[in-house]
């Protein structure tokens, strides 16, 4: 796992749509509340607020929403179908456009606003 030094070297590793599509995900996240925390950790970008984390990363063919999530995708089971999911992972292929109100239930969720 590739170990970056902060938000600007990630984005920078990243190109075409998967780059495209964290930066999206990126801008929804920082726009849900000001006290959002951003930084890098695991080799993903890391969102922190109240003590609750979520973490969003690009690569070759998805976009994925990592971290303590099992209790999220439980609760979008049904919307989730047509993703590939597990236990801390939900994933968005770059060959899709990107279901922004569906990733934001989800964020909301995970971090608990």
């Amino acid at each position: 796992m590739a170990k970056f030094e902060s938000v600007e070297s990630y984005l920078n590793s990243l190109s075409g749509n998967s780059l495209n599509y964290v930066e999206t995900i990126r801008s929804l996240i920082l726009n849900l509340n000001k006290d959002i925390h951003e930084y890098s950790a695991y080799g993903l970008l890391a969102y922190k607020v109240n003590g609750h984390t979520c973490y969003i990363g690009g690569f070759t063919n998805h976009v994925g929403i990592y971290g303590p999530i099992s209790d999220v995708i439980k609760l979008y089971k049904e919307a989730l179908q047509s993703y590939k999911v597990s236990k801390g992972t939900i994933q968005f292929p770059l060959d899709k456009p990107l279901d922004l109100m569906l990733i934001e239930k989800i964020i909301k969720t995970s971090l608990h606003l």
